[in-house]
This record gives C-alpha cells, structure tokens and sequence, in this order.
C-alpha cells in the first residue's frame, strides 16, 4: 500500500514552465558573442535543467572562453535578468491543470527549484500560482542547489511534513537527484529537453502533466 500523501513539490523550470528554450537560446546568445557556435543537442545532453552555475563550469571546461565560470556565470545572470525578470514563461500544457487540481485535494503544495526568485515570480504572479503554492524555495534560500537535496529539505521543513508522505514532480535527471537525496519519492514528466536521459530511481517516468493527474488519482485513491 502506497503513504499517506500529505504534499507534492513541483519543480519549475521544465515542470511547471516550458523555460528549457529561452535558457538556451540565452547561453547561444552569449556564446557567439565570442565565436562559439553552441548547438541544441550538447544543451540537451549536459545543460538542461542544471543550475545555471553549473552549466558556466561546464562550458569552460569544455569551449575556449576567455573567463572563468564565475565571470561566464555574471554575464550570464544579467541576460537572465532581463529575460526571465519581467515575462513570464509559457506554462508546461496540463501544468494548470493538475495544480489546480492537487489544490482541490486539499494537499499541501511547494515549489523547489535551482531558479532564482526573479525566475520565479513572473510564474506565481501572471499565471496565479502565488495561491497555490504559499512556499517557494529557491537557490536563495540555500547554500547548495541541486542536485543537493536543500532545496527539497527546505520546502519539507516549511510544509511541515516527512519526506515520507510527500512526493516530488521534476523533469529532469539533476532534479530527480536532488529529490531522492531529500528522500522524496518522485514522478518525472519528460519534456522535449529531457526525454531518453537516465532517470534511473525515479517512481514512474511519465510523458505529460496529464498522465502524473491519472497516476496519482490511482495510484493514492485521490
């Protein structure tokens, strides 16, 4: 017999919002600043759903960048600011629809992610989810992002429950560990930028926001 569900934890980037394109064409942007042609594949396989900071270590490592990740990575948020700060991304189809209804089970809801709140607010303030999900931790509120769990643990800790008896939504493999590290079971939606990477440990591996709604209405009698 499955727990008792107390709260689910979504994931933003890639979950809630189709950000996983403008987070590229903004690390294309910047790298042709500097004659680097930076291609969607090599995105997919190494960037996608990585915190941003990450994402500068590798590109440096791997691309003859005339900086170090910590100058990359300023850049980088400047862009970001701009960008994210003030437009909101298209929600992820069916996103609305299972918020709204894991709202109706009287569940308890959060959002965790390596985003920072600037990412996050556009989300919660144009689409309504400020209602919705009354706890949002970010990487500001941590020292270390995913795949560590304190994303995850904080979230927990403010909702007041175990890990034992809430479940995680994410949709790519550095969020999955950061949920298992937490001790957070997990349901991964792949998206475009995510499918066919290795999800291994995750509860089920599900293709839309749609088929996580059926899982869960059968799989905890909701």
């Amino acid at each position: 017999m499955p727990f008792m569900l107390q709260g689910v934890i979504f994931d933003h980037d890639g979950t809630l919002v189709d950000s996983e394109r403008k987070h590229y064409q903004l690390w294309v942007t910047l790298l042709a600043e500097h004659d680097i042609d930076f291609p969607e594949t090599e995105y997919k396989a190494h960037l996608a759903g990585v915190p941003t900071h990450f994402n500068a270590e590798y590109l440096v490592a791997h691309y003859p960048l005339p900086m170090s990740a910590k100058a990359l990575f300023a850049q980088r948020e400047r862009l970001t600011q701009e960008a994210f700060g003030k437009h909101p991304c298209p929600l992820i189809p069916g996103a609305r629809e299972l918020v709204e209804w894991v709202a109706g089970k009287s569940l308890k809801m959060a959002i965790a992610t390596g985003a920072a709140p600037l990412e996050v607010q556009p989300t919660l303030s144009h689409y309504d989810f400020g209602r919705y999900f009354p706890i949002v931790a970010t990487r500001d509120d941590v020292i270390n992002a995913k795949p560590a769990p304190d994303v995850y643990l904080h979230a927990l800790k403010h909702m007041g429950i175990g890990a034992d008896t809430g479940i995680a939504i994410e949709d790519s493999p550095t969020g999955l560990r950061s949920a298992l590290a937490a001790g957070l079971p997990c349901i991964v939606v792949q998206n475009e930028y995510s499918r066919g990477l290795d999800f291994s440990g995750a509860t089920v591996v599900l293709d839309s926001m749609q088929e996580a709604q059926e899982w869960l209405a059968q799989r905890y009698s909701l």
